[in-house]
């Protein structure tokens, strides 16, 4: 729900709308590259993280370990990524990108960035600034409180 004035907007509401832009945008380029959302997050967390268990690739994407894979599974049907053993864990199996899908995290990542200079156009140095520092507050503050 949009507040009546703008002036009434809070900041929970516009991280939110942010939030929600950069993801639409996002979506539209990748689905012309034929992955979803989540399949991107995967690769760029991959790509961050190579040799990355699906496990722990689940959570650091707020996946679950099934959901996560049936993506990699599809990801690997593509020749995006490669699933392999763990030799830690015979259980466990690791993830990491093939050339083509390093090619694509390259791709995402400059359209990424063409992206974030879209959204800061107009802002100085001094509000990028003060933004990326209330930002980072409000981060840390929502991550050290415990739900009571």
């Amino acid at each position: 729900m949009q507040p009546k004035n703008p002036k009434e907007a809070t900041i929970g509401y516009l991280v939110h709308e942010v939030a929600r832009l950069f993801r639409r945008r996002f979506e539209t380029f990748a689905s012309e590259h034929g992955v979803t959302l989540t399949q991107w997050r995967a690769l760029a967390q991959i790509h961050r993280q190579p040799s990355i268990s699906q496990v722990a690739l689940a959570g650091a994407i707020d996946s679950d370990p099934m959901t996560m894979s049936g993506v990699l599974e599809r990801l690997e049907r593509r020749g995006l990524v490669e699933r392999y053993p763990d030799p830690d864990d015979s259980r466990a199996k690791l993830a990491r990108l093939t050339a083509e899908g390093e090619e694509l995290v390259r791709v995402a990542s400059d359209v990424g960035q063409e992206l974030h200079a879209l959204a800061i156009t107009g802002l100085s140095e001094e509000e990028r600034s003060c933004l990326t520092k209330g930002l980072t507050r409000i981060r840390d503050n929502l991550q050290n409180t415990t739900a009571e």
